[in-house]
């Protein structure tokens, strides 16, 4: 082989930028394939679509792995966040995201929690996805500013948060109830529940979840 023509193939590598795989999972076709078309103009896209929960599992079963999932909360046969934590589960290495035009703030937070890697609304601009597709495939968390700004104003009562409010907020990031964490204090359920409330308000938190990514985010746990 002639170093003229090593050289024209590393420089066909160079131009040729690492593909992303994308899974988008959602039954509005029209939109599917809106968004599918944007991301094939670009040269570093692979798109495949789904229309089902159903459908998603298998693809992601059967696949060699895809970088990024866009998932639809709405689409059938869809239960909440049950089915979100098992498209994170099956994705393995790769991201999952939340695609949808109407899902309300509690339930991204809770996903956030559970493995996903952010929420896109339906209002976003197409033209936008691309890049903020290859945020996400590098291994980013993208959320909209609003709901940023909301996590970030909770940072000014960290700082009043106590020893004990501390070991709530880790046993309630853990997953504990509750009446599990009032065990483990050697307290009443009452009692932690008021200080949960009290934690909350603190942080500026709309709930136990909430606070805890809070509290991940900002250093406390």
């Amino acid at each position: 082989m002639t170093m003229k023509a090593v050289k024209s193939r590393e420089e066909e590598a160079i131009e040729r930028p690492a593909s992303i795989s994308v899974l988008i999972a959602d039954d509005h076709t029209l939109v599917a394939d809106a968004i599918k078309m944007v991301l094939l103009e670009e040269r570093d896209f692979d798109v495949r679509v789904c229309n089902s929960y159903g459908d998603t599992l298998t693809a992601l079963k059967e696949g060699d792995g895809y970088d990024v999932v866009m998932l639809d909360i709405s689409m059938p046969d869809m239960q909440g966040l049950k089915s979100v934590k098992s498209v994170v589960e099956a994705v393995g290495e790769g991201s999952v995201v939340i695609f949808s035009g109407t899902a309300d703030e509690d339930f991204i937070w809770q996903a956030l929690s559970m493995g996903a890697k952010g929420f896109i609304s339906k209002a976003q601009a197409f033209k936008s996805f691309p890049n903020t597709l290859r945020l996400i495939a590098d291994g980013n968390e993208f959320v909209p500013i609003s709901l940023a700004r909301k996590s970030q104003d909770g940072v000014r009562g960290t700082s009043a948060i106590d020893g004990r409010e501390r070991l709530i907020l880790r046993s309630a990031a853990a997953g504990k109830t509750n009446k599990e964490i009032a065990i483990e204090l050697e307290t009443t359920e009452v009692a932690i529940k008021m200080k949960m409330r009290a934690i909350c308000s603190k942080l500026d938190a709309r709930n136990r979840t909430h606070a805890a990514m809070i509290a991940k985010q900002t250093g406390l746990l």
